[in-house]
């Protein structure tokens, strides 16, 4: 019955019926009729999908951490939570991979970039779909370091690069002699892209040996509108934000407020809010610095690369916290506890709460996502395949 009603409904109807599906019934649908599953994995149906406008209903936190098997192993694992409470919509994923006799602190957990996200540890790099569930291994970045030399990565990054239509992975690295105190300042920096098109890591030339150094933070990272954003350390240990543009393939810098600008001291986040790019000024978590005498702030850059436009949109009283994750509803702040737990701060009622979820110390990272269909790419018959959880 159900079949002949669907069978005497015009296309376009049918077609703006499943524009409003989320991601799990779509993946369902597939196998009602062929017309329907060449339809919904048609890369034309996928972007206009993913364009269509979303609710803050439809999104989702996905929470990275580490967690300890036994005295020698760290798994890395995936919660999906939902709604003010933070309640699990699916089991917890362990990635593949990531792997570790040690604890997963300098893991980097990079997106969402149209429903994609990136898992990156000191060798490997996984693309994932968390609505598709499909995920892929990409190649290691080939490790051409000479004899006596060793390579440290200090920033990871994960976008789109519209001109090119490719997905991209800049990695930004040090070669220095191994052990360093042998020249402390016989340094260079590197700069690698990994293109999903060709499937293949390729090195940058011409790189600025005076460009900024990365600062590393659990939210020093970002993609927003085709390049990506670290903070960083310029001239005189002075904070300011580095970035690369994933179409040109040029770094630039932005200067951050003159009050937010000092390396020693305080400690910095960032995240995008309103559509901008936007500065969390925290207090150190060490135990030296006293957290009572350093308000947190939060500053929002309202017209895109203009230093005047840094406005303060918040001075927050001193959280005991290890260091925030990311804004999510534009008031909800979710943070690392310095116990190692989740919690959340309402910007608005001046209200934290704790979550159930713990993990070792330093190693949650958050990102609110929304559903998408987009495939992760494959194009080389000699690469890793897409794998499904």
């Amino acid at each position: 019955m159900a079949h002949e009603i669907l069978k005497k409904l015009p296309e376009d109807v049918i077609i703006y019926i499943l524009l409003s599906l989320p991601v799990k019934s779509l993946m369902r649908f597939k196998c009602i009729f062929k017309t329907w599953y060449i339809l919904i994995r048609s890369s034309t149906f996928i972007n206009v999908h993913l364009n269509c406008s979303k609710t803050a209903k439809e999104e989702f936190i996905i929470l990275k951490r580490s967690l300890q098997e036994d005295p020698f192993q760290h798994k890395t694992t995936l919660s999906f939570l939902f709604g003010d409470d933070l309640k699990p919509v699916s089991p917890d994923l362990d990635v593949p991979y990531l792997a570790s006799t040690f604890a997963n602190n300098y893991d980097q957990f990079i997106g969402p970039c149209h429903g994609l996200i990136a898992l990156v540890n000191m060798v490997n790099t996984i693309l994932f779909n968390p609505a598709t569930r499909n995920y892929r291994l990409l190649p290691p970045c080939p490790s051409d370091v000479p004899q006596g030399f060793r390579c440290s990565v200090d920033g990871v990054g994960f976008g789109f690069d519209s001109m090119a239509n490719d997905y991209k992975v800049v990695r930004i690295s040090k070669v220095y002699n191994d052990p360093p105190y042998r020249d402390p300042y016989s340094r260079e920096q590197k700069v690698e892209v990994y293109d999903m098109s060709t499937d293949f890591w390729r090195e940058l030339e011409n790189i600025d040996q005076d460009m900024p150094r990365i600062y590393w933070a659990p939210c020093s990272m970002v993609f927003y509108k085709s390049a990506c954003y670290w903070l960083a350390i310029g001239s005189k240990d002075k904070m300011i934000i580095l970035y690369f543009d994933m179409g040109t393939e040029i770094f630039n810098t932005i200067n951050m407020p003159d009050t937010c600008n000092s390396y020693n001291g305080p400690h910095y986040g960032l995240v995008v809010l309103r559509d901008s790019i936007t500065m969390l000024r925290y207090p150190n978590p060490n135990p030296e610095y006293d957290p009572a005498q350093d308000l947190m702030q939060i500053w929002i850059m309202k017209e895109y690369g203009l230093y005047d436009s840094w406005m303060k949109i918040y001075t927050i009283r001193p959280l005991l916290i290890e260091s925030p994750l990311l804004i999510w509803k534009d008031y909800v702040m979710l943070c690392e506890s310095r116990e190692g737990s989740l919690i959340s701060y309402d910007l608005k009622l001046d209200k934290i709460q704790e979550f159930n979820l713990q993990g070792c110390s330093t190693s949650l990272r958050a990102i609110c996502y929304t559903e998408s269909m987009i495939q992760i790419p494959c194009e080389s018959k000699d690469s890793a395949q897409v794998q499904f959880f």
